[in-house]
């Protein structure tokens, strides 16, 4: 809040409408339009770094699901692999052994 004589000062020496708008921008009722643009510059900074940490945070997501899929197909291919080769033991395992003529 302004000092009150710099306000008595600003209502003495201005004309009765040029006063009372001069105080209410010094107690911050009214806003320049300096004032008002950058707070919306703020405002569209703020958003753009929004939506681009949303669409990182998406991007994260998508790149953690393409993960575990290629785990679970791996794993699905060790399980197959496992089992192809204790078919291929097995039936190595049942081949009788020649002896040599």
């Amino acid at each position: 809040m302004p000092d009150s004589s710099i306000l008595t000062q600003v209502i003495s020496s201005a004309g009765a409408g040029t006063a009372l708008i001069v105080v209410l921008i010094l107690t911050g009722v009214l806003n320049t339009s300096r004032y008002t643009d950058r707070v919306e510059a703020e405002g569209k900074r703020w958003k753009q770094a929004y939506d681009a940490e949303r669409q990182l945070g998406a991007a994260k997501d998508a790149a953690l699901a393409a993960a575990v899929s290629r785990a679970d197909a791996a794993v699905e291919v060790a399980s197959l692999t496992k089992e192809l080769l204790q078919d291929l033991r097995r039936r190595t395992d049942a081949i009788p052994e020649r002896t040599p003529p």
